[in-house]
């Protein structure tokens, strides 16, 4: 019984929201969708012939080390033998 009126109660309230809801659910999106072209009418605007900026030398700088750290994993590691000493007492 107690489940029962619970169950009603809910499905008036989400009944009730619906169009509430739906309508919230779509400004949004129009609202992203205004967002998104303005952010791409600015993207346009930008200048690609401008000078490097710090971040964009680092960003250049980590992409070179890390092709040459790819470069150095590709090539064969030298064999190493581990001996007895080279393994540490249990304990």
């Amino acid at each position: 019984m107690m489940v029962r009126l619970a169950d009603e109660d809910l499905s008036s309230v989400i009944d009730g929201a619906g169009p509430l809801a739906g309508l919230f659910v779509i400004l949004l999106a129009v609202a992203v969708f205004i967002i998104w072209k303005s952010m791409n009418r600015q993207f346009k605007r930008i200048d690609p012939s401008l000078p490097m900026g710090r971040d964009d030398r680092e960003q250049a700088a980590d992409r070179r080390y890390t092709e040459q750290a790819v470069e150095r994993g590709e090539e064969p590691a030298p064999s190493t033998e581990q001996g007895k000493d080279d393994i540490a007492p249990a304990g």
